[in-house]
């Protein structure tokens, strides 16, 4: 037996491990598939792969400047797809930063009717002395972009360029798919161009094996002909927190009961009849068992249904299947149901091991009692089925009025109200009508669900959905569906088509963060900081910053050093202060004081002299 078994608890990751860039490698850009996603968690994303240091993901959301100055950086260098119409709600106090994802966050649907449900993350990386030398990362996961703490597991792979590269098509596929998934409008074009760098750069790549794995395959399904499905062995082992009677009987087909395990949720397996049970030895859960959500077909609850917080449960997905002296791990976003592996109506992304079974551990060895997974697990003792009949019911209803919502083509007008405000305007390509029983609102997502409007249409004639200052204005839209019968509600954010958006958004944004020189000063330090440790001494520095007296005084803060140090070097650190001083042009704080100190601009005026002087160099060198 291994020391340490492919599926041992103590091989933890943390999320900021997988977007940590390798040693004298630096973040060049990123695509993430998701089933669902929240949009705290995608705001500090982008500032965790620009700093590469705050671990905490309270700690960033508690820095505004940190999560603009990430957003900042990466625009137009980061795509995440996730299913139309399971973004979280954000019934109150939302983050008007998110109105800077709308060209990062493209909602999709599968093909085929199912769910989109991969987790996956490439992510590329460059030599800080070498631009051409790249590192690419796969991470396949089975969470999604949530703040769900349950029990989950990830594949991380680096690669490199080789002249004799993996078998890359499934992931390929799915990439090349994904501008194709939009159910309205067209994928932003930057995203549609990122996807063709990243294939070109995945078309070339070798996978770094992990100790004891001899052979790497990825499989996807909802876009070919053919589900793929775990093939039998003499031995498997099935983790799934959703399972079906029919993939179950499938997966075990030609396998000995005494040579299959079965590890899922207490609550799904209490609906699987009992043959289909006994085709395993042995049927185990975690000792406390939760889910959050998931996206299958047979799902009992989903998370967006209730205001409870994330529960900790088993989330975690792999087959283990033992083929005479080697061992099959496979590991993604599929569950052992009808909807991921036989019908192939939800897209899923897996990948699978091969190895010796001295290497990897048997699947005995993965859920051994003492050592791995199996001391966290017990024998499942059955429990009578719960009797939701009623709400399974009212939550089908919900979601059909959900999926109606999604294809119907919102599009949200914007007009000037003379009152410095704009009005906003709400309709649809397709007409929708909410059905009788049921309760439909919707609001602005800056606005708040206590300014939400019930309707009972939405069709071609735009009905006003209220009015917001410039800043706030943004195409996330808040919805909730209420079943009236049974009181159960349904909240979720999507995205509509923004028409007429007036100029100057982005930067009334800006302006709104960068309110007074206290933080226009703290920004300087954040734009010319070394990005190996930039986040984390700017959230120590910036504690309480606000309270602190030489935040407010320009000669108080030490950016001469850092100025001289980014104009000795490439520069980017200097352009992005150039581009922020052009943003921010005349803006005055509360009080009427220009928010630039004069002191700095008349700084700044040198250092832009001598940057022109040295280009001017460069371009007559360069002539020579």
């Amino acid at each position: 037996m291994p020391e340490r078994t492919a599926l041992d608890p103590a091989n933890r990751r943390l999320y900021s491990d997988i977007l940590r860039a390798p040693p004298g490698y630096a973040f060049d850009a990123a695509v993430a598939t998701t089933y669902s996603l929240d949009f705290e968690t995608a705001l500090t994303v982008p500032a965790t792969l620009a700093f590469q240091a705050a671990e905490a993901r309270a700690q960033l959301l508690d820095t505004p400047l940190a999560l603009l100055e990430g957003l900042e950086r990466l625009a137009g260098r980061m795509a995440i797809f996730c299913e139309a119409g399971r973004i979280k709600a954000v019934p109150k106090n939302p983050n008007c930063l998110t109105a800077l994802l709308e060209d990062t966050i493209t909602e999709v649907l599968a093909p085929k009717g199912g769910a989109f449900h991969p987790k996956l993350w490439l992510l590329r990386f460059n030599a800080l002395d070498d631009p051409g030398a790249v590192v690419l990362r796969l991470a396949i996961l089975s969470r999604n972009l949530t703040t769900d703490q349950s029990w989950d597991l990830s594949l991380v792979l680096d690669g490199r360029i080789s002249s004799e590269p993996d078998d890359n098509r499934a992931l390929v596929l799915l990439l090349s798919a994904l501008p194709g998934l939009t159910p309205r409008g067209a994928t932003p074009k930057r995203s549609r161009d990122l996807i063709t760098s990243m294939i070109e750069t995945l078309e070339q790549v070798r996978w770094t094996r992990p100790e004891g794995v001899s052979r790497i395959a990825f499989h996807v399904n909802g876009l070919g002909a053919t589900p793929w499905r775990p093939l039998a062995g003499r031995g498997l082992t099935v983790i799934s927190p959703f399972v079906s009677a029919d993939a179950l009987e499938h997966l075990t087909q030609g396998v000995a009961p005494e040579a299959a395990q079965l590890v899922s949720r207490a609550e799904e397996l209490a609906r699987i009849p009992g043959p289909v049970l006994a085709r395993f030895g042995k049927v185990l859960v975690l000792d406390e068992m939760a889910e959050t959500e998931d996206g299958e077909e047979c799902e009992a609850e989903d998370a967006s249904l209730s205001d409870q917080p994330p529960r900790r449960g088993l989330h975690a997905k792999a087959f283990v299947t033992e083929r005479y002296s080697s061992t099959e791990i496979t590991m993604g976003s599929g569950n052992a149901t009808n909807a991921a592996l036989l019908s192939g109506a939800n897209v899923e992304i897996f990948a699978t091991l091969t190895g010796s079974s001295r290497a990897l551990g048997g699947r005995e060895e993965q859920l051994d009692a003492k050592a791995a997974l199996g001391k966290f697990l017990s024998d499942y003792q059955g429990i009578s089925p719960t009797d939701r009949t009623g709400q399974n019911a009212a939550e089908k209803r919900l979601d059909m009025v959900r999926a109606e919502i999604v294809r119907a083509g919102l599009t949200l007008a914007c007009t000037s109200d003379g009152d410095e405000r704009i009005a906003l305007r709400l309709s649809s390509a397709h007409a929708l009508v909410v059905p009788e029983g049921i309760e439909m609102m919707f609001w602005p997502l800056m606005a708040g669900a206590a300014q939400g409007t019930k309707l009972i249409r939405v069709g071609p004639e735009a009905q006003p959905l209220g009015a917001l200052t410039l800043r706030d204005v943004t195409r996330w839209l808040g919805v909730r569906l209420r079943d009236l019968e049974t009181g159960l509600a349904l909240e979720f954010s999507l995205g509509a088509r923004l028409e007429d958006l007036p100029e100057g958004r982005d930067k009334a944004i800006l302006r709104a963060r960068i309110a007074d020189r206290g933080a226009f000063l703290r920004y300087m330090q954040l734009l010319l900081a070394d990005p190996g440790g930039a986040a984390q001494a700017f959230l120590n520095a910036t504690k309480d910053g606000a309270k602190r007296p030489g935040f407010g005084a320009f000669g108080e803060v030490p950016l001469l050093e850092a100025m001289v140090k980014a104009l000795s070097g490439e520069g980017k650190a200097l352009d992005d202060v150039e581009r922020l001083i052009a943003r921010l042009g005349d803006a005055c704080d509360a009080a009427g004081d220009p928010l630039i100190p004069p002191e700095f601009l008349t700084l700044w005026e040198s250092f832009r002299t001598l940057r022109q002087a040295s280009a001017r160099r460069s371009r007559k060198g360069s002539r020579q």
